[in-house]
């Protein structure tokens, strides 16, 4: 008897837990539609101006993607906190003339972001100091 009741407390545990895990994926996954009015980089890849996804797949995980909605790059991302949450999505590059590279992905009402990280090849990159917010508009 006492081994059925563990059986069952421990499978309507493991349910509840696969619930909450699914909800949460569910609402991980946010989605900022932009266009992006010149050529940036994305890690080591360079990407042409254009409409673009970025999708929120994991609190952790950044995924690209091109106007036709197919996977570009997936990157690891660290979280940043600001003090207010954002008014509306935004991004933010770091700049040096015309090189232009995704810095930080901000979600409306939310006061944590995703962070990218700096690329670790031997090109040249724009000091932390310069950045550019673009405005976007998250048509979804």
């Amino acid at each position: 008897m006492k081994n059925c009741v563990k059986r069952t407390l421990t499978s309507l545990l493991l349910g509840v837990l696969a619930l909450a895990y699914t909800a949460h994926a569910q609402r991980t996954q946010a989605v900022i539609k932009v266009n992006i009015p010149f050529e940036f980089n994305v890690g080591d890849q360079t990407f042409p101006a254009g409409n673009y996804s970025l999708v929120r797949l994991q609190p952790a995980l950044l995924e690209l993607r091109d106007a036709e909605n197919r996977s570009l790059t997936t990157v690891v991302t660290n979280f940043v906190q600001a003090l207010t949450p954002a008014v509306a999505p935004k991004l933010q590059f770091y700049t040096e003339g015309a090189r232009h590279e995704l810095a930080q992905v901000w979600q409306e009402d939310e006061s944590i972001g995703q962070q990218l990280q700096r690329p670790k090849s031997g090109t040249k990159t724009a000091p932390r100091g310069s950045v550019q917010t673009v405005a976007v508009s998250n048509t979804q």
